[in-house]
């Protein structure tokens, strides 16, 4: 499937309206940001949802609760700028709050574009957990290492601790066992297959590929919310 609907004037757009920082200009050009950039997004959702509800039959699929608000809320960052120069969308449980939440992204970046599964910033018990299943050799990290191994467009990341946690386990598992945070992302900084519509089908490919990754951490998930 050829998805063609992003376009260079989207990101000039979401530049300028970054750049101008102003809420009157923004109201004076919301319909054009409507068409080049939020109409878009909402119906790569509408593509993606069936896919991704195979993947995970509660993900939110609505497409004004998936995507990212252009407006940003600044109460209480540094950054007091008014808009985003950027979009994304999330594919997560209900009623989950973004920061803790094990989801499904996709991003489009004025220096490129992306997406992959993992978490913002994993809750604390839940990384125990994982990190017991891979002591364990637990079969869905098993699987999830697999998947990781056979799907080259994705890398790991999450920041890693200068002492690693479990020093004596096997060097296989210690880029998994290190991490403060965990995720597997893909990102591109040529634009050319996002806009010409060649990017859709690869991508839908991969985020199938990777949902052994999925599952395993929202098993960890399952498990600590069960205990």
């Amino acid at each position: 499937m050829i998805f063609n609907k992003f376009t260079p004037q989207m990101l000039d757009f979401l530049a300028e309206n970054h750049i101008r920082n102003s809420k009157q200009w923004y109201e004076e050009h919301k319909d054009v940001c409507r068409s080049l950039a939020i109409e878009p997004f909402h119906m790569l959702v509408e593509e993606m949802a069936p896919t991704m509800l195979e993947i995970d039959p509660q993900f939110v699929v609505i497409p004004y609760k998936v995507l990212s608000r252009v407006r940003r809320d600044n109460r209480f960052t540094k950054n007091k700028d008014l808009y985003r120069d950027h979009l994304w969308l999330t594919f997560r449980h209900p009623k989950k709050h973004l920061s803790d939440s094990l989801c499904y992204y996709f991003e489009i970046e004025q220096e490129g574009w992306g997406y992959g599964v993992g978490y913002y910033n994993i809750p604390s018990n839940v990384r125990e957990e994982y990190r017991q299943m891979i002591l364990t050799h637990d079969i869905h990290y098993l699987a999830a290492k697999k998947a990781l191994e056979e799907t080259s467009a994705f890398t790991m990341y999450g920041n890693c601790y200068k002492r690693p946690p479990y020093p004596d386990a096997p060097e296989e598992d210690q880029l998994w066992l290190n991490r403060k945070n965990i995720g597997v992302s893909f990102f591109c900084e040529d634009h050319t297959s996002l806009f010409d519509g060649t990017f859709y089908d690869i991508m839908l490919d991969n985020l199938k590929r990777i949902a052994p990754f999925y599952y395993f951490l929202r098993t960890a998930e399952e498990r600590v919310r069960r205990q």
